[in-house]
């Protein structure tokens, strides 16, 4: 009988040193847990900031391209450029107009429509109406050279 009261008392001590220790451990695991989800939503909060930071200043990069562009499609700077560089360009004759429909066609009875069939069918040649010619040039890393007989 002895024998069974010395492993009463060994045991309650056993089981209640076990529980204040899982509770410690499993206090301190939750604890790591929030440090380390906390220093993640720091990271992403730190990474958004960046990016939108970034965002605002190609937004007014663009702002700027913009009006960059507007000011250099306003007639007087397009005649100032055309004089500069000694081209000159009229409005095109009524011959040179080709309407298109909405279906994507030409509009019948037009002058230019006629004179580019008629020269289809006489055989005269009309620029523009013949296909380029392609010529490729390999790209200097795939050409082979020879140096003193030597292949690289």
């Amino acid at each position: 009988m002895r024998r069974n009261r010395r492993i009463k008392k060994h045991s309650r001590f056993a089981t209640s040193s076990m529980g204040i220790a899982s509770l410690i451990i499993s206090a301190f695991m939750m604890m790591m847990i929030f440090f380390a989800m906390n220093a993640k939503c720091s990271a992403i909060t730190r990474d958004i900031g960046l990016k939108e930071k970034k965002l605002q200043s190609l937004e007014a990069e663009l702002t700027r391209e913009k009006t960059h562009w507007d000011e250099m499609k306003v007639p007087e700077r397009l005649k100032t450029a055309l004089t500069r560089f000694g081209l000159e360009m009229d409005m095109p004759r009524e011959d040179q107009l080709v309407r298109m429909s909405n279906a994507g066609v030409p509009v019948p009875g037009q002058l230019a429509v006629a004179r580019l069939r008629s020269s289809v069918t006489s055989g005269t040649a009309v620029a523009n109406s013949q296909p380029r010619r392609i010529v490729r040039v390999a790209p200097a890393a795939s050409r082979r050279h020879k140096r003193n007989g030597v292949r690289k």
